[in-house]
């Protein structure tokens, strides 16, 4: 079985277990090293922004069923894609390919601070009591849709 089969028949799997992971990872790293004290309840805010990602990820999965996944697929099937004209080592192509969404998400956050009708959805992130490993992902669902293809939850 190669990777990209891999990958397809144990996406779900592969996605939850890096975000839990992680999630668990920092988690553990602010209740070690905590920055500020909380304002509000932590389990609280922790149940509900945990449930506003949980709400995206199924109207994701509802609307977009297969969309990374889908796309990628298209992409390697029908050779488009940057780097299916210049031939890298796998692993440059890694690399590269993350840095490359990273920036794309970072070019998507600027216009929803800058542009008001974006910036009215966005709020919802900035809106968070306290700032925690959750508010990172806490995201207003209509901010979720243009990133369909960059790998969010």
């Amino acid at each position: 079985m190669s990777i990209s089969e891999f990958v397809i028949k144990h996406e779900i799997a592969i996605r939850l277990g890096f975000f839990f992971g992680i999630l668990v990872v920092m988690a553990l790293w602010e209740l070690a090293a905590p920055r500020r004290g909380l304002i509000a309840n932590k389990v609280f805010r922790w149940i509900n922004n945990l449930a506003v990602v949980f709400l995206n990820s199924f109207l994701l999965r509802l609307i977009f069923p297969t969309a990374t996944v889908g796309v990628t697929v298209f992409v390697q099937g029908h050779r488009c894609g940057l780097f299916n004209y210049f031939w890298l080592p796998y692993w440059i192509a890694v690399v590269l390919s993350v840095v490359a969404m990273d920036f794309f998400i970072y070019l998507q956050h600027v216009m929803f601070h800058a542009i008001p009708v974006f910036w009215r959805i966005h709020r919802m992130h900035h809106a968070d009591l306290d700032i925690d490993v959750t508010t990172g992902i806490r995201f207003h669902p209509i901010e979720i849709v243009p990133c369909v293809g960059c790998d969010h939850v």
